[in-house]
């Protein structure tokens, strides 16, 4: 009689965690992955900062706290400034840009004198 083969031990395969982010973009001037998030648990803060343009910013953390969770913060806080004081990014936009229009409305150099 023939003996069947004994069946070999499959492997243990780890479950692959989807990876959290890390390397973040600037929302200030746009390069890619350049935005370092520091985080100090001991004294609960976390700072960002622009490798490029040098924007920073600092907050309190809990002991759960990753660097996703402090960056998606720190842009609802640039969200919420930018909400209070839309006005404070573009001083007199809209005005300027009205005055220039009016300055090319009579440009012909002709005598409007009618």
């Amino acid at each position: 009689e023939a003996m069947g083969k004994r069946k070999s031990a499959k492997k243990v395969q780890k479950k692959e965690r989807p990876r959290v982010m890390s390397k973040f973009d600037c929302p200030f001037c746009n390069h890619e992955g350049c935005i370092r998030i520091a985080i100090n648990k001991k004294a609960k803060l976390a700072t960002v900062k622009c490798t490029t343009c040098g924007q920073d910013w600092a907050t309190t953390i809990t002991a759960l706290s990753e660097p996703i969770d402090v960056f998606c913060e720190w842009i609802d806080a640039c969200e919420k400034k930018n909400q209070e004081a839309p006005a404070h990014g573009h001083p007199g936009g809209s005005s300027s840009s009205r005055m220039r229009h009016d300055d090319k409305e009579d440009d012909d150099d002709d005598d409007d004198e009618d």
